[in-house]
C-alpha cells in the first residue's frame, strides 16, 4: 500500500459540497446568475437531483392517473359514448370534488396503404398533396369534412383509438 507524503498529507481538501435546494430561487423572474455561482460539483449534484425529481414526479404522475383513471375512467368513457362520442372532455362530481377528464384522439395513418392511395390519385391526374400531407397522414379536420365517397377508401389506412385521459381536479365552489 502506498502513502501519502506529509506535504500531501497537509493539503487542506475542500470540504464536500452541500446543496440546498432550497436556497435556490423558485421564482421565473430570477436570473441562472445564482446557480452559476454554486460550485462545480454543487452543480453536478444539482443536475442529477433535478433528473432523479423528474423521473419521480413522471412516475407519481403515472400513478395518480392510473388511479384516477381507476376510479373515474369507467364513467367519463360512459358518459362520452352516451353523448355519441370516445373522445372530448366530459366533466363528473364524487361528493364535493369536480373532475374534468380529458380523452384526446390519437390517430394513426397506415402509411403503406395512403402511399397506394396517393399513387391512385396521382395516376387520375389529381394532386395527392391536396389531400394528403407528405408524411402520409390526413389532417382529422380534412377527413371529417370528406364526403362520405372520398372518405371511403381511405378508411382502411385510419385506426382511431383514445389517448390516456387528462385528470383536472377542484374542490366544488372554489375558482377555477
Amino acid at each position: 500500500m502506498q502513502t501519502h507524503s506529509s506535504a500531501l498529507a497537509a493539503t487542506p481538501q475542500p470540504a464536500a459540497t452541500v446543496l440546498d435546494i432550497g436556497s435556490l430561487p423558485s421564482n421565473s423572474k430570477t436570473s441562472p446568475a445564482s446557480a452559476s455561482r454554486l460550485p462545480k460539483p454543487a452543480l453536478q449534484e444539482l443536475s442529477v437531483l433535478l433528473a432523479e425529481m423528474d423521473l419521480c414526479l413522471r412516475h407519481a404522475r403515472e400513478q395518480l392517473t392510473a388511479a384516477l383513471d381507476e376510479l373515474y375512467g369507467d364513467a367519463a368513457r360512459a358518459q362520452l359514448l352516451d353523448a355519441g362520442k370516445d373522445t372530448g372532455t366530459t366533466h363528473l362530481t364524487d361528493g364535493d370534488l369536480a373532475i374534468t377528464v380529458e380523452i384526446k384522439k390519437s390517430v394513426s395513418w397506415d402509411q403503406g396503404e395512403l402511399a397506394a392511395i396517393a399513387q391512385r390519385i396521382a395516376s387520375n391526374g389529381d394532386d395527392p398533396a391536396e389531400y394528403i400531407d407528405v408524411k402520409y397522414s390526413v389532417s382529422e379536420r380534412k377527413f371529417a369534412a370528406w364526403p362520405e365517397t372520398l372518405r371511403r377508401p381511405f378508411e382502411a389506412a385510419r385506426t382511431l383509438k383514445p389517448a390516456k385521459p387528462a385528470f383536472r381536479l377542484a374542490i366544488v365552489g372554489e375558482g377555477k
